[in-house]
């Protein structure tokens, strides 16, 4: 059991390169420091929890998913939605309850639905904290939840969608939170390509590049929307346009080598959501 728990940390730690934000480090850190002592209730176990964590869908079968974290992001995520129309793709929204609940992004969030995406949450805060306390990571799920369930239908959506899809803030997985979402009947779904896209500076075409250097038939691509639960792109995108100019970009280069852009559930063999 302390293996599978090593290597979950260690394969959180390669996709990440433990640059995008400290906290991760000290996650990482505190994580070696629980799996040596064997705290009770930390390390993922076997068998039923892992059975819904998923990281990718089968390299047998050409396709490919879309996802997007941090958001709902103001003209960012329309501008993403608007690339996404434009391409004939459907990608699946990991949003943060707090942004959700925040009342500015309603429209969006009625959007996704309408035009085919899938939402999930990724969280209600973004923190690394709660993850590591039952209390905490079962409040933010629940909070997330309500938030997207009560700005759905005030957005005009009589009966949202049931989320069924979480990936904690870093992707990290611990026992607890594997508990939390199994226990909320949510599948923890990570990615297998991730390339910085949040950092500062990077333009569409490089981004771009980097997945297609990287990407094989099931991968499951992420690209960040927003901020955490910054709020910078009311009116402008000012913080995350390169996540849909690589839309733009990535789906036509995507498809000249023969893979498709699928919803999650398709891509992970789920019911289709």
């Amino acid at each position: 059991m302390v293996g599978i728990a090593v290597q979950v940390l260690v394969a959180a730690a390669k996709r990440r390169r433990i640059e995008r934000r400290p906290a991760l480090l000290l996650a990482a850190l505190a994580t070696g420091a629980l799996v040596a002592c064997r705290v009770p209730g930390f390390l993922l176990p076997e068998g039923e929890l892992l059975r819904d964590v998923y990281l990718r869908g089968s390299s047998a079968v050409p396709t490919v998913a879309l996802t997007f974290d941090d958001g709902p992001n103001g003209r960012c995520t329309e501008a993403v939605l608007d690339a996404l129309a434009e391409q004939r793709v459907q990608a699946t929204f990991f949003v943060l309850g707090a942004n959700v609940a925040a009342g500015h992004n309603d429209a969006l969030l009625a959007r996704m639905v309408r035009e085919g995406h899938t939402i999930g949450i990724h969280g209600h805060t973004h923190r690394v904290r709660p993850l590591f306390h039952a209390h905490l990571i079962a409040g933010e799920i629940h909070a997330a939840l309500e938030a997207v369930d009560r700005t759905l239908r005030r957005a005009g959506v009589p009966d949202p969608p049931r989320v069924t899809f979480f990936r904690p803030p870093f992707g990290l997985v611990t026992g607890i939170t594997a508990r939390a979402a199994a226990a909320a009947g949510l599948a923890l779904v990570e990615w297998t390509v991730s390339v910085g896209d949040w950092q500062a500076g990077r333009r569409a075409d490089e981004v771009t590049a980097a997945i297609l250097a990287r990407v094989r038939p099931g991968d499951v691509i992420v690209l960040h929307d927003g901020d955490e639960t910054h709020q910078r792109s009311e009116e402008r995108c000012v913080d995350r346009g390169v996540a849909a100019e690589t839309v733009g970009l990535l789906v036509p280069a995507l498809a000249a080598r023969g893979l498709a852009v699928v919803p999650l559930g398709e891509l992970l063999g789920l019911v289709a959501r």
